[in-house]
């Protein structure tokens, strides 16, 4: 066995340490540029379980999008998740990452089709035990113009 240079040990160490950085919570790592950026229609469903009246009641709208799978999901930007963003964790899956542990926890797919993209979100929210989904579909309509950019 090779002993362990000084160049070597501190290429571990960093390594390990950009990790440390990068996974540690508070600090999410955004999943950047998961699909196109330009103007999408998207149509999403929340189901939340035991209630029925919700599976059939879905919303639309037209955005323009940077491409952030985030983005997608509507529920995300709503008072109660904020802090919290999707990290990638494969190909196609993400991790809700958020702020604080206590907020929620939760996970995405995220598949794409050559002008539609369809997602899956399911969190769990933190204390309580309440658990929904988000299904949403959007189809990209073309670019966006200037006076339609992207949210930030």
């Amino acid at each position: 066995m090779r002993p362990v240079t000084a160049p070597r040990y501190r290429l571990v160490l960093t390594a390990s340490s950009a990790l440390t950085l990068t996974f540690a919570p508070g600090a999410p790592a955004a999943a950047e540029n998961a699909f196109p950026p330009g103007q999408y229609e998207i149509v999403w469903q929340t189901v939340m379980p035991h209630l029925d009246e919700m599976r059939r009641i879905s919303d639309r709208e037209t955005r323009c999008l940077r491409g952030t799978p985030s983005e997608l999901f509507p529920v995300l930007r709503q008072p109660a998740l904020r802090g919290c963003d999707l990290g990638a964790s494969g190909a196609g899956s993400y991790s809700l990452i958020c702020a604080s542990e206590r907020v929620a926890s939760g996970s995405a797919t995220l598949s794409a089709e050559p002008a539609t993209l369809r997602g899956t979100l399911t969190i769990k929210m933190g204390g309580k035990n309440m658990t929904f989904s988000q299904h949403v579909t959007a189809t990209r309509r073309g670019s966006c113009s200037g006076r339609d950019e992207a949210p930030r």
